[in-house]
């Protein structure tokens, strides 16, 4: 590992997975590949998005807990990319995407997600480690992957669906979707900063569901 933001990631991982048995096997799963994470090289500058530019700084200001500080130590060190290219054109999307951001941390060489247009700052092939910023009032609609994820709320409070339950998650909030689950975020009047982790299928694409 030898990087700080790594070793403190897989402090975290562990710490998390003995929190909560069901978070251990995904946990021990992040912390197994974590072993194996070399930075990326090469690396130019990387884009940003208008809503990070709006939004960013004082969600980071409101970021809480041991997520917000490993958000904290990395933020200055990524790219933010648009997801879901695919669907431009599509209403809803557009609003969605306007108002949306993420950032590969851990990922591959080329983010399939974005296209290829941000650079992680670590590299790995097993498991896919990032930053999400949404934006007020924003409707990431539901979807699904075949990815298992984890995310750690580090600022805001926001609708989540998994499956057909809907829950409110704040500040300090972990939300666990396993394999092929359907999940949706909507948030209220304040932006969403959060840690989030794929421990399986790092590579796979989401595909939005309508009904």
């Amino acid at each position: 590992m030898g990087a700080p933001f790594i070793e403190a990631l897989s402090a975290f991982a562990a710490s998390e997975g003995a929190r909560d048995p069901d978070l251990t096997r995904p946990m021990a799963l992040l912390a197994d590949a974590l072993l194996r994470v070399m930075p990326t090289t090469g690396r130019g500058p990387q884009p940003s998005q208008e809503v990070v530019d709006r939004h960013l700084s004082g969600a980071l200001a409101a970021a809480v807990g041991t997520a917000g500080e490993l958000i904290g130590s990395v933020a200055h060190e990524v790219g933010w990319a648009l997801p879901y290219p695919e669907y431009a054109g599509e209403p809803d999307m557009d609003a969605m995407r306007a108002n949306y951001s993420y950032a590969p941390i851990i990922g591959s060489a080329t983010d399939a997600i974005s296209g290829g247009a941000v650079a992680a700052p670590y590299l790995s092939d097993e498991v896919f480690v990032g930053l999400v910023l949404q934006g007020p009032g924003c409707d990431y609609p539901s979807h699904v992957h075949k990815s298992e994820e984890i995310f750690w709320v580090a600022a805001g409070t926001s609708d989540w669906q998994k499956g057909d339950v809907w829950r409110v998650e704040g500040p300090g909030g972990v939300i666990h979707h396993e394999s092929g689950v359907r999940h949706a975020t909507v948030t209220r009047d304040g932006p969403l900063l959060m840690l989030f982790a794929w421990v399986t299928d790092p590579g796979c694409i989401p595909v939005i569901v309508r009904h």
